[in-house]
């Protein structure tokens, strides 16, 4: 049993987990863009291999994104579909998720600026 307060907390938790996946996308579809300015008259092998692993990696996070959003938006509808479910082993598994795709982003940013800035 979940009390109200604790039910709540997860929907905030979720609507707040939501927005920081909005706030990725806005920030990986600009490092793409990004990229299609770096990319232009760019020749020598390693440039282009590393484009193209940037181009494909931003496509793929996208998706990821994307698709966590879309697992947070089905928990928010069952947690207020069944306030009195417990939530809380599906919450905890999602925030893993959510971490685990977050630093995987932050460590792609890092790596794509140290990529254009070579």
């Amino acid at each position: 049993m979940i009390t109200e307060a604790q039910h709540i907390a997860i929907i905030e938790e979720c609507n707040k987990w939501y927005e920081i996946l909005a706030s990725y996308r806005a920030k990986f579809n600009k490092l793409k863009t990004e990229l299609y300015f770096f990319a232009p008259g760019k020749t020598g092998t390693a440039i282009l291999e590393g484009i193209e692993h940037f181009h494909n990696q931003f496509h793929i996070q996208l998706i990821n994104i994307h698709d966590l959003k879309h697992e947070i938006k089905h928990h928010v509808t069952e947690a207020q579909r069944h306030p009195n479910f417990g939530h809380r082993i599906p919450h905890h598994r999602m925030k893993e998720k959510l971490d685990l795709l977050l630093g995987y982003l932050d460590k792609l940013e890092m790596d794509f600026h140290q990529f254009v800035n070579q």
